[in-house]
Order: structure tokens, then C-alpha cells, then sequence
């Protein structure tokens, strides 16, 4: 590392934008109309804000929760070392956009009329069993916490790199997250929808200007120059090639499971019912799937590496590649933009999914196990009346807020200790959280779009597919399994919808004959505009 990465520049850049952080987070916590609003706060409000924000607000965190700090370290390694296959996941990005746009127009009115907050919630309404939210639920945690582990490196890379060595990655990491895990715990998603609105500005308008600086200053403004310079260094880069570790087959599954997960992504419905409208989520749908082609920038990063590299620059690390160019350049203002929109990017990740995960570990396992104990109904059992839903939203409600606070903190100190240890390159642990979550799609997309989905196919595929693709990512390679070169959640993926539609054809008459009381609950699911109409007439805000 070069002398003139020991400036204090780029500690400095970082360090402005945790101020304006730390004072985004307080004034979204602790004014005088926050604190009023907070002495009758309730989980909802916590969790979701009340479902008040505009369709630009929800854009900007969809935007920052799925283009993550990894997107410039182990997005940008995978092309450095695999090429243009690796894009494939632009268009599964994209995709969250579009499933967003689709999934408002049934889970916006809903979880209006019902004041839901969660996926688990929905499943719970829809088949009206508490055992369903909670193993759904259970499951989200498990695979999701991977994405905290990851992020938390990345923290503490930009840290190191920018410190010019001088602050270690697990050192940089627990400030960095203490800082999340602060903001997050004291202003629920008011204070992070502050905080991603404002890191997604910074992410996406730093990225362009470091892309610009890379071209003008290794290439001399010639983006010709940059591919032939990374093609001639690295010809297989723009080949798909079937020999290597990951194969054609591998990106085909890799782009369906990325795309498909989308269905059943806990920040997709978080998102969702942060809107104050079906409209202003179909806004922020759009916005969100443009927004894919700027993921194309990952690539183009990977590519001035490589080019960089053939001139004589050694790259140490593909996953610091970015940082370590602009090290090479002698721009520390550079250095330091890079930094903070990797931490920006960071935090955007890292905070909605610390309060999404801490949101369902307090609501759909701890509440709802002790609702399973005491035999209380389900969302919607009673009736749809405002004052049982009032009852149910309030109900507990400083309890739960509290619970939730603590859990936050918990969940943080969990992930900070496993990201201690050695990790391979962070995007194939993120291939093992595709892998397992998609294993909730039968039971999600059935319920939403299938009359004949029960619980008993909803509980049995989810069970099932969990622990086929456990079984088969444990024992495939020692038996010889190859499945073609597909990703593992793929024949996971198959029994899990195999077992949804058999058991649903066997159980589905029987089901809906005695539970004939829940007709209502049905009707909204799958009768349409049935409840856009019930919050024209009810609510000020119109669900279109």
C-alpha cells in the first residue's frame, strides 16, 4: 500500500457521513412530533411506520436493501474472476421491481385493512393457522442472517482500506454495526428509512462519479480503452464458458432462483406495507426495476480491474479491487467517496434487514409462540371488525416494542461474532441464503394465487423443501450428484411445489368445508377490488 493512502481524508469523508447519520437517525427518533407520536406507538409504527411513506421513500430503501455494500467487493470479484456470466443477477434485481408491482396490488390492501406488518402475518391471515408464520418466519431467519454476516465484513473492509491498513476489518466492522444497531434499535424504520434514503443518494451518485474518475484517469475518458484493455488481459471474460466451476446451468438456476426468491423476500413485503398507497409501491416498483441497469456498474467495475491490472497495478484481492484502484490513483478524495458509498450501501442492507429479522423474531416466533400457548385466534378469525384488529394491533404493544429493541441488539451481537471468522467470497454464502428461502415460494405464491392452497400443503412443502436442499447441499457431492450443474435449491425447489400440490389436492375440500366461517378472509384474498373498496369507505387514504 502507497504512502498516500495514510491520509486522514478518507477517514474523514467516512466519518461526515456517520455524522449526518447519527442526526438523519435523531431527527426521524426524537423530535418533539416523533416522541407524541411514540407514547401510543405499537408494533406496526415500529415496524412499518404507520404505513405513511411516499412511493420516492420506499423506492430509495428498496434500492439500498438489495444493492448492497457486496455489490462492490464480492459482485465486483465474481466478474474479475468469472466474467460476464456473473451478470446475470442484474435482471434478477431487476426483477424485484416488477414481482413489487404485481404483489401491491393483493398485499398493500390487506395489510392495510388487517394492519398487518410481516410476510408471516399474511400467511397467518391466508390460512389461518399460527404454526405457518412461525415456521415461515423461523425459516427467514436462519438463511437471511447470512446477509448480516456478509454485509458486516464488507463494513470492515472499506474501514481498513481507507484507514490505510490502519484500523483492522473485525475492528472496523463492530464500529461500523454498533452505530447500525444503535439507530435501528431506538427509531425503528422511521430512522432507517432516514438513513437509506439518504445512503442510496450517496451509493448511487458516488458510484457514477468513481466510474468517471476510473475512465479518465486509467484510460484517459476512453471506455473503449478500459474493454479492450480488460479483453486482452482476460479473453474469457466476455465467453460463457461450460468448463469452469460455475457453468452455464449454474447461472440459467442461478438467475431463476435469484428472480424467484423475490416472491418471498422479507424486505419486498416490509417495503410493501411502508407505502401509503397501491400506487405510491407501483412507483417505487419502477424506479426500482430502472434501477437494474445502473447494477451493471458491478461489471464495469471488474472489467477496469482487470484492464488496471494488465498495466502493471497488482490487485491483491479481486473483492477490494475497487478500493485498491483507487489507491493506485493517488486520489485520496477518491479513496475516501468509494469508502463511504461501500459503507452507505452497507448500512442500507444492514439496517433493514437487522430490523426486518429482529421484526420477525419478536412478532411471529416469541408473540405468536405464547399466542400458540394460549389457543388466541387467528388474524382474522373473529371478524374484520376495526376495534378486534385495534385490539389485536394494540395489545402488549410496549411490551412487544421493547422485546423488539432488545432483539435488535441481540441479533447484531450474533451476526458481529460470526463475521469474526475467515469467510469464502461472500456471494456464494449469499447463494446459500437463494437456496433456502425459496423453499417458502409454494407457500406464499399458492396461498396468494391458488383457492385450493391449504395450511397442510403450506407446512409440509415448506418442511420439505428445507430439508431436501439441507440433505442434498450436505451428501449430492458424496453420492455424486451433480443435478446437471444446477444451484442445489433447485431439486429442493421441485419436491417442495410436488408436495404443495398433492397435499393441497388431497386436503382441499375437506378444509374448506369446515371452515366455511372464514369466507370473508378468502373473498379478499381472491375477490378482486373486494378490499380497495373496504379502505375507500374506511380509510382516508385510497388503496389505489
Amino acid at each position: 500500500m502507497t504512502a498516500y493512502t495514510k491520509s486522514s481524508i478518507p477517514l474523514i469523508m467516512m466519518g461526515i457521513y456517520i455524522l449526518i447519520v447519527v442526526f438523519l437517525s435523531y431527527k426521524a427518533s426524537f423530535t418533539k412530533k416523533i416522541r407524541e407520536k411514540r407514547k401510543k406507538e405499537t408494533f406496526e409504527e415500529y415496524y412499518t411506520g404507520g404505513k405513511s411513506m411516499s412511493g420516492v421513500v420506499v423506492a430509495l430503501i428498496t434500492i439500498v436493501t438489495f444493492y448492497s455494500g457486496t455489490t462492490f467487493t464480492g459482485r465486483v470479484g465474481f466478474f474479475y474472476n468469472y466474467g460476464v456470466v456473473s451478470l446475470t443477477s442484474i435482471l434478477a434485481c431487476s426483477m424485484v421491481g416488477v414481482i413489487m408491482f404485481f404483489l401491491s396490488e393483493k398485499i398493500w390492501p390487506i395489510s392495510k385493512k388487517y394492519r398487518l406488518s410481516t410476510l408471516s402475518d399474511m400467511l397467518e391471515l391466508r390460512y389461518q393457522t399460527k404454526w405457518i408464520k412461525l415456521l415461515v418466519a423461523v425459516t427467514i431467519i436462519c438463511f437471511n442472517m447470512i446477509w448480516l454476516v456478509t454485509e458486516i465484513r464488507t463494513l470492515g473492509l472499506a474501514t481498513n482500506i481507507a484507514s490505510g491498513g490502519n484500523i483492522p476489518i473485525k475492528v472496523g466492522s463492530v464500529i461500523a454495526f454498533t452505530i447500525i444497531i444503535l439507530y435501528v434499535m431506538t427509531g425503528g424504520v422511521r430512522s432507517v428509512a432516514a438513513v437509506d434514503s439518504f445512503s442510496a443518494v450517496v451509493m448511487l451518485v458516488g458510484s457514477v462519479i468513481t466510474f468517471g474518475y476510473i475512465i479518465a484517469y486509467f484510460y484517459d475518458g476512453s471506455v473503449a480503452g478500459m474493454f479492450a484493455a480488460a479483453v486482452s488481459a482476460k479473453p474469457e471474460i466476455m465467453t460463457i464458458n461450460s468448463g469452469v466451476k460455475f457453468n452455464m446451468p449454474y447461472w440459467i438456476s442461478n438467475l431463476f432462483l435469484g428472480t424467484a426468491v423475490m416472491l418471498v423476500y422479507p424486505s419486498n413485503y416490509m417495503s410493501i406495507c411502508l407505502a401509503n398507497s397501491t400506487r405510491a409501491v407501483k412507483k417505487a416498483s419502477i424506479a426500482t426495476s430502472v434501477s437494474g441497469l445502473w447494477l451493471s456498474i458491478y461489471g464495469l467495475f471488474g472489467m477496469a480491474a482487470l484492464g488496471v491490472a494488465s498495466k502493471g497495478f497488482k490487485i491483491a484481492d479481486p473483492q477490494s479491487s475497487l478500493l485498491e484502484m483507487l489507491s493506485f490513483s493517488g486520489s485520496a478524495v477518491l479513496l475516501g467517496l468509494v469508502a463511504t458509498f461501500i459503507l452507505a450501501a452497507s448500512l442500507g442492507t444492514l439496517d433493514s434487514t437487522l430490523i426486518s429479522l429482529s421484526g420477525l423474531l419478536s412478532n411471529d416466533v416469541i408473540t405468536n409462540a405464547q399466542r400458540i400457548k394460549d389457543n388466541e385466534p387467528c388474524i382474522g378469525e373473529n371478524g374484520d371488525e376495526a376495534s378486534v384488529i385495534s385490539s389485536r394491533v394494540t395489545k402488549n404493544a410496549k411490551q412487544e416494542i421493547f422485546r423488539t429493541r432488545v432483539i435488535v441488539v441481540i441479533l447484531g451481537i450474533i451476526a458481529m461474532c460470526f463475521s469474526m471468522t475467515d469467510l469464502p467470497l461472500l456471494v456464494i454464502m449469499v447463494n446459500h441464503a437463494t437456496n433456502g428461502l425459496c423453499q417458502i415460494i409454494p407457500a406464499v405464491v399458492g396461498g396468494l394465487y391458488w383457492k385450493k392452497s391449504t395450511p397442510q400443503a403450506a407446512i409440509s412443502s415448506l418442511v420439505g423443501g428445507v430439508i431436501s436442499y439441507l440433505l442434498i447441499n450436505s451428501f449430492a457431492a458424496k453420492m455424486g450428484l451433480t443435478f446437471g450443474g444446477l444451484m442445489l435449491g433447485i431439486p429442493a425447489l421441485v419436491i417442495s411445489i410436488t408436495i404443495f400440490v398433492v397435499v393441497s389436492l388431497c386436503t382441499y375440500k375437506k378444509y374448506y368445508a369446515e371452515h366455511t366461517q372464514c369466507q370473508g378472509i378468502y373473498d379478499d384474498f381472491f375477490v378482486k377490488k373486494r378490499v380497495e373498496q373496504y379502505i375507500k369507505e374506511n380509510f382516508s387514504v385510497q388503496g389505489k
